[in-house]
């Protein structure tokens, strides 16, 4: 069994020479300096009207190429939360999504629990991806999510080594279990509000030639369901941001800002 993640608060020495200076005075032993463990942030702090859509577990070859026409054709900007080996199996698709202006966050190597992993894992998992894809899209990722949303105390801690931002979300129409194009457009609508962070999944574990078992490698219900509820959303009023462009918003509902019948 792995060790168990610890309450955390991460803490390091900033030194000169094995010593601290405190202002003009004498030097002094060494001080730690406690940073602040990020929380996962659910909602956008973009004001009333704003959404981010994001999408987790791609790149894939057949189902995002799909998605970006379909953000395209409504000229929304999303986040995609990609897993490292999908990165390195796809790097056009990659290349593409930043290309047409999306972001790209950290969804672990291959989207293992992390909490059955020790934290020298977890760092493994988190590390690895963030060197794929700073190397094949030319950007570093900001943003973080854990897998099924398991946010272990060693990935807290590794988020505030990496400055990553833990993102977790409000809204989960869950489009993996393909309930249906229609439900999925239903469920995001029903929790649409000022602030809603909305998971969708674009990809699958392991890629799309070998997907792994139970992981509902069909996404075509996700794609379908974006043509049902983005011209509602943007004809209500709603606008589309990424999470990267505004300051963490923790633990505050999102405002609902319409009622749908």
């Amino acid at each position: 069994m792995p060790p168990t993640d610890r309450p955390l608060s991460r803490r390091r020495l900033l030194t000169a020479g094995g010593t601290v200076l405190l202002g003009l005075g004498t030097p002094v032993a060494s001080v730690a300096v406690s940073e602040p463990v990020p929380t996962p942030e659910e909602v956008v702090n973009a004001g009333p009207m704003v959404m981010a859509l994001t999408f987790d577990d791609g790149p894939s070859p057949q189902y995002t190429p799909r998605v970006l026409d379909r953000l395209r054709d409504h000229r929304v900007r999303a986040t995609f939360f990609v897993c490292g080996d999908n990165v390195v199996r796809y790097p056009a698709v990659v290349r593409r999504i930043v290309r047409e202006g999306h972001v790209l966050g950290n969804h672990t190597w291959s989207h293992p629990r992390l909490d059955g992993l020790a934290p020298a894992d977890v760092r493994g998992q988190i590390q690895r991806a963030q060197d794929a894809i700073t190397r094949i899209s030319g950007h570093r990722p900001v943003l973080f999510r854990a897998p099924y949303g398991q946010f272990t105390d060693s990935a807290l801690a590794l988020c505030a080594e990496l400055g990553l931002r833990p993102i977790s979300w409000s809204v989960d129409p869950k489009d993996w279990t393909n309930p249906g194009a229609g439900t999925i457009a239903e469920r995001v609508l029903a929790g649409a509000a000022g602030g809603a962070i909305v998971l969708n999944h674009d990809g699958v574990e392991g890629g799309d030639d070998n997907p792994q078992p139970g992981t509902g490698a069909d996404r075509s219900q996700t794609v379908a369901a974006l043509n049902a509820y983005l011209p509602r959303l943007i004809a209500a009023g709603y606008r589309f941001t990424t999470p990267d462009r505004h300051p963490p918003a923790t633990r505050r509902r999102a405002s609902r800002s319409q009622a749908w019948g």
